[in-house]
C-alpha cells in the first residue's frame, strides 16, 4: 500500500507559497546575485578616481620589466606594477597576479572601466595582469609591464600575443573606494619624476619574451599618441615602424 497522499488531496499552502517565493526570488534584481554582464552604473566621482589611477599608471610607460619588481627605481613585474599604481590611491591588492585574480568582483570584459584589472593565462593558470586605461569600440586599452618591452600602453583586443590569453576581468576599486571612503576627498595624482632605465634588447630576451616581443608590435600604443582622438584608427592602420 502506498504511503503517498491521494491525488485528490490538496497540496499544503505553505509548499505552494515557498515555491512561488523561490521563483520570484530568482527573477528579482534585489534577491538575485550580481550579474557581471549587466551594464555598470558608476558615479562621476568614482569615474574620476578611476581616471586618476589609469592616468597615473601611464606616467611609468618605458620603465623596464623586473621580476618581482615593485618600484620605478628598480623596475616592475606585471602585478608589482598594478599593485603599486592602485596603492597610490588607497586601493590595496596583493603583489601577486594569482592572488589579485581573486580580489574584488568579477566583471564582464565588455563592461571594464579604467582602473579595472584584466588577467591572462595559459591552461587555466593566471600568468599576467594589466590595468585598463579605456574601453572603446576599437578595443580595450591597457597599461601593463611586459617582460619584452617594459611598461607599455596597448590595445589587447587586437594583440596577436595577448588576445588569445585573456581570461577574465575584476573590479578591485569599487568595493574599497566605498568601504574606505576614498571618494570623500579625491587625491591629486602624485607627480613622481620618472627616470627611464634602458629597455632590454631583443637578443637578450628569453624565448617566451622573444615571442611576446614579436607578436605585440602592432598593438602597442606610444604614450605620445594615447590622447589622440584617432588613436584606435592609427593602431589599426599602422605598425610600430610607422611611428
Amino acid at each position: 500500500m502506498s504511503d503517498s497522499l491521494p491525488s485528490s488531496c490538496p497540496k499544503r499552502p505553505f509548499s505552494l507559497l515557498f515555491t512561488l517565493a523561490l521563483l520570484l526570488g530568482s527573477f528579482s534584481p534585489a534577491l538575485a546575485t550580481s550579474d557581471p554582464h549587466l551594464p555598470r552604473v558608476v558615479s562621476e566621482q568614482m569615474m574620476q578616481l578611476r581616471e586618476f589611477i589609469a592616468g597615473y599608471a601611464q606616467n611609468f610607460v618605458g620603465i623596464e620589466y623586473r621580476h618581482g619588481g615593485n618600484s620605478s627605481a628598480a623596475g616592475f613585474d606585471c602585478s608589482g606594477f598594478t599593485s603599486f599604481a592602485l596603492s597610490e590611491f588607497g586601493v590595496k591588492v596583493s603583489a601577486g597576479s594569482s592572488m589579485q585574480s581573486t580580489q574584488g568582483e568579477e566583471i564582464s570584459l565588455d563592461n571594464v572601466l579604467p582602473g579595472d584589472l584584466i588577467f591572462f593565462g595559459r591552461r587555466g593558470r593566471v600568468t599576467h595582469v594589466a590595468l585598463v586605461v579605456r574601453n572603446t569600440e576599437e578595443g580595450i586599452f591597457c597599461v601593463h609591464s611586459t617582460c619584452s618591452k617594459g611598461i607599455i600602453v596597448e590595445n589587447i583586443s587586437i594583440s596577436k600575443y595577448w588576445r588569445p590569453k585573456i581570461m577574465f576581468a575584476r573590479d578591485v576599486i569599487t568595493g574599497q573606494a566605498l568601504e574606505k571612503s576614498l571618494l570623500a576627498t579625491l587625491p591629486v595624482a602624485p607627480e613622481t619624476p620618472v627616470v627611464l632605465p634602458p629597455l632590454p634588447v631583443s637578443d637578450e630576451l628569453s624565448p617566451e619574451c622573444a615571442e611576446e616581443y614579436e607578436d605585440m608590435c602592432a598593438s602597442v600604443a606610444p604614450l605620445v599618441k594615447l590622447k589622440s582622438l584617432d588613436l584606435p584608427q592609427q593602431l589599426n592602420n599602422r605598425s610600430m615602424s610607422a611611428w
